[in-house]
């Protein structure tokens, strides 16, 4: 009797595991990385909520599959990435409002606050965008032809101005489907695939390279570094080996859409940086991924 295709396939590439045959979902999850997100997990927990919407990301993917039981494990772990991704943003992201309801005469012997105004053109540091040199309140306290990011859009009118984008976008990265331009990398919102093993790129993953080589061109004057990292699978020398080369594949892949390739440094890491758990499958899917750091603007 011959066995179902995906049967099959699934033996041979993915050692599926038995999980729940009812659809899990998503819910729970979902909420839970929304609530990190709202306490400010971005900034004070970005690799547990980066671990929580990658883990619900994978686990919608296979559940369009109808892989229940990767689907569930994955919802787990986005779940326990999200809980802790909230408890150590509930310190560094809580705001505290305190209003005292003092009478007049208190209010006038307490002590002026004075706003620091390091450049004096009568605009206070924190409403500055270039608190280092005067500039006219119209303008953000910035002289007429400052321009922070390099990228042409005067830092006034600049909505990103400390980040490259196009003039037609007010100076702001384009916001593409695949990708999220931040200041200091591009994030893939779906890992990159390759052939097991191997630094042959799957034709699924060229969409979110191309959006990456258009966000290089917006911003002509940022440089790329790319690097690899795998799991802890095989020698250490042969992972470094596997790492170097699927960096180099994916710089070769956006220098064929015309990204300069002196702009684009590529680096294998092999097992060195996880960012999950080695010990489980869903740790080491996370850990076989290119990530994509922005380096200093070229002079």
């Amino acid at each position: 009797m011959r066995r179902p295709l995906a049967l099959l396939v699934c033996g041979l590439f993915l050692g599926c595991a038995a999980g729940p045959r009812t659809r899990p979902s998503t819910g729970a999850a979902a909420a839970a990385v929304e609530a990190a997100r709202a306490q400010n997990a971005e900034s004070c927990a970005p690799r547990e909520l980066a671990a929580a919407e990658a883990n619900l990301h994978f686990a919608e993917v296979e559940l369009g599959l109808r892989e229940f039981g990767r689907a569930d494990e994955h919802l787990r772990l986005s779940r326990a990435a999200a809980a802790d991704a909230l408890a150590k943003s509930r310190e560094c992201g809580k705001v505290k409002v305190v209003i005292h309801d003092k009478p007049a005469e208190a209010e006038a012997a307490l002590p002026r606050v004075v706003l620091k105004d390091g450049d004096g053109d009568g605009g206070p540091d924190a409403d500055d965008l270039c608190p280092e040199v005067k500039g006219p309140a119209e303008r953000r306290g910035c002289p007429v032809f400052t321009d922070s990011d390099g990228d042409g859009v005067p830092d006034d009118i600049d909505r990103c101005a400390a980040v490259p984008g196009p003039k037609e976008n007010f100076g702001c990265p384009r916001e593409a489907s695949l990708i999220a331009v931040r200041n200091d990398r591009i994030e893939l919102k779906q890992q990159l695939r390759f052939l097991p093993t191997r630094s042959v790129i799957l034709p699924s993953s060229y969409p979110a390279l191309r959006q990456i080589a258009q966000a290089l061109q917006d911003a002509p004057q940022i440089s790329l570094r790319i690097e690899g990292h795998t799991d802890n699978v095989g020698s250490r020398k042969s992972n470094l080996a596997v790492s170097q080369a699927r960096a180099e594949a994916v710089k070769q892949f956006l220098v064929e859409q015309g990204v300069d390739a002196r702009r684009l440094t590529a680096v294998g890491y092999g097992s060195a940086r996880p960012i999950a758990s080695n010990a489980t499958r869903a740790g080491k899917a996370l850990n076989r991924r290119v990530e994509f750091r922005i380096e200093e603007p070229r002079q």
